[in-house]
């Protein structure tokens, strides 16, 4: 996964790779069509700002 290098504050930069990983996490633990659904739809927004976030610079 990319690392963030953007001016955004370190502890921001902390915490939106930690609700990545927990998101990952509860991706991989549920069972329920319609959650996974919403679970892998934040994922992909929070990832998409990572990328955003190692593109800036």
């Amino acid at each position: 996964m990319p690392r963030p290098t953007s001016s955004l504050p370190a502890h921001a930069r902390y915490a939106l790779m930690t609700h990545v990983a927990e998101l990952q996490a509860e991706l991989a633990s549920v069972s329920c069509p319609h959650e996974r659904r919403t679970i892998a739809a934040e994922l992909k927004a929070a990832q998409a700002e990572v990328a955003k976030l190692s593109t800036e610079g």
